[in-house]
């Protein structure tokens, strides 16, 4: 279930960050314009881990960590390679009620509606996952889809 509270408040909340901090953090945002955990992380104030797992529980979605020998490939290569590279968002799994997708942007919603539309009227089911693991697994990505794409050639 998504937690309602506002990033700051819940990141105070779990004791990741101190109230000092988040207004630090907030009167610089105000002028820099960055996203908040990425100011935070960047002051050194928070995890980049401990970012991602609460932001997915602010959204009510799980975070994972992407491991490229726990992806299905096959599944991965059902949907288009434009979404999947340019809007990171990567099928991991499928059975007959749902797809796995992991996502960078959990709010990236043309992506998501993209998939959602290929899935064959099964629900999506959105995982976050963390820029740097996505991009990791892009190389055996395009290695594995290109194996279950008939003619598909090397790019």
């Amino acid at each position: 279930m998504p937690d309602t509270k506002p990033l700051g408040e819940l990141l105070v909340s779990k004791r990741l960050i101190t109230p000092a901090q988040l207004a630090a953090a907030l009167a610089e945002q105000r002028s820099t314009k960055e996203f908040l955990g990425t100011l935070l992380i960047r002051k050194g104030w928070l995890a980049k881990d401990a970012l991602l797992q609460s932001l997915a529980e602010q959204l009510g979605i799980a975070y994972m960590h992407l491991d490229p020998q726990g992806v299905d490939w096959a599944v991965a290569a059902k949907f288009s390679p434009a979404v999947v590279q340019e809007h990171r968002c990567l099928p991991i799994a499928m059975d007959r009620q749902s797809v796995t997708v992991a996502v960078v942007n959990p709010l990236e919603v043309w992506g998501i509606g993209q998939i959602e539309q290929k899935a064959g009227g099964r629900r999506v089911r959105v995982v976050l996952v963390s820029e740097e693991e996505f991009t990791g697994a892009m190389p055996t990505y395009r290695q594995k889809v290109r194996a279950h794409v008939p003619g598909a050639r090397p790019s």
